[in-house]
């Protein structure tokens, strides 16, 4: 039985029904009143989903019943009952919003307490790499100084490129500007950046990029499967510049 027109499946959740409950109830309306049996063809639903539906819009005083002799018969009640059902929900919203306000206060002192706490986000695969890079751009280029460090591995350099081809490209269109403390032979400039190397004999597993109170780590395991990690902790973003630029200025 399909009863698109009369009420939409979003607003029957916002009153704890479903459309097989409207259905349900409807067959009722149209019947009289029927034994499970003759609900569950008229509305086209299984006999034992039907009587669980109708156990509940009884709960919810929308269908009642009376026991014959060899059947239970069901009856559909005045449609007013909705109106009733919509009220009690009112009710129940009024007063959890009540209670909600109330909490709110010390829902607040409990993320106080916890406002040191970094919030750390994963991601995987060339894409998630590329939310990263997205991610150093556009915090970046809302720094007074719109500069970040990175330390860039020869040992997964090419794996991020190919996560963002055209990275530098938007880097220098959004005058974002870069140090590189490089790791392992290769890596150039590209405009707008800097790069001095900490060894061109040996590369390391990780990226590390220092941004506005942020750091993020790009790695990739056996499989050159990339995957990395956003740390948003202005305290770890800190202490990364603090040791970045100590090795800068040490740095032929």
């Amino acid at each position: 039985m399909k009863n698109k027109a009369i009420i939409t499946n979003a607003e029957l959740e916002l009153i704890g029904l479903n459309q097989r409950d409207l259905d349900v109830y409807l067959a009722l309306a149209k019947l009289g009143s029927a034994p499970l049996r003759r609900v569950a063809e008229i509305s086209k639903i299984s006999r034992s989903t039907v009587h669980d539906v109708l156990r509940r819009l009884i709960d919810l005083e929308l269908v009642s019943f009376v026991d014959g002799s060899s059947h239970r018969y069901f009856t559909a009640e005045d449609p007013k009952q909705l109106r009733r059902l919509v009220s009690r929900k009112e009710l129940a919203l009024s007063e959890a919003r009540e209670r909600i306000e109330k909490a709110i206060p010390e829902f607040q002192d409990i993320f106080g307490s916890m406002s040191y706490r970094p919030t750390v986000r994963y991601y995987e695969g060339p894409r998630g790499v590329k939310q990263i890079l997205q991610d150093v751009l556009s915090t970046t280029k809302r720094t007074k100084a719109k500069k970040y460090r990175v330390y860039s591995s020869s040992g997964i350099r090419d794996l991020i490129a190919q996560a963002w081809p055209r990275y530098n490209a938007t880097r220098k269109q959004n005058k974002v500007n870069v140090r590189a403390i490089a790791l392992g032979a290769g890596g150039k400039t590209y405009g707008l950046d800097q790069r001095k190397w900490l060894t061109q004999k040996q590369s390391a597993p990780t990226y590390i990029f220092i941004y506005g109170d942020k750091t993020a780590y790009v790695s990739a395991d056996e499989k050159s499967r990339l995957f990395g990690v956003i740390i948003d902790d202005k305290s770890i973003s800190q202490t990364q510049k603090m040791i970045f630029d100590h090795l800068w200025r040490h740095l032929g």
